[in-house]
């Protein structure tokens, strides 16, 4: 949280991201702006610890077998550059 707080990405993700859920003619928007930000922290806090605790899980794994965890950066070193390269090419 104190890293989500100091970073001004962030700032700016929820200041372009939030109000186009603001209704104009309705409640005050500074408490629509705080019950959507604290729905988001509540979801996160839903969505976030499976993933955190699934990446442990994954990264304890990679560690206990070394040739696995090789093999998995090799597929990910092809892997994401070949997507770049993809979209590098592609046409709108």
């Amino acid at each position: 949280m104190l890293v989500a707080l100091r970073n001004p990405k962030v700032a700016v993700f929820f200041l372009a991201f939030l109000p186009q859920f603001v209704e104009p003619g309705t409640d005050p928007v500074l408490a629509q702006l705080l019950l959507h930000g604290l729905l988001f922290i509540a979801v996160a806090g839903f969505v976030e610890p499976p993933r955190v605790f699934a990446a442990d899980r994954l990264a304890r794994g990679l560690r206990a077998a070394p040739r696995l965890g090789l093999w998995f950066g090799r597929a990910l070193g092809t892997l994401l550059p070949g997507l770049g390269l993809k979209l590098a090419l592609s046409r709108q």
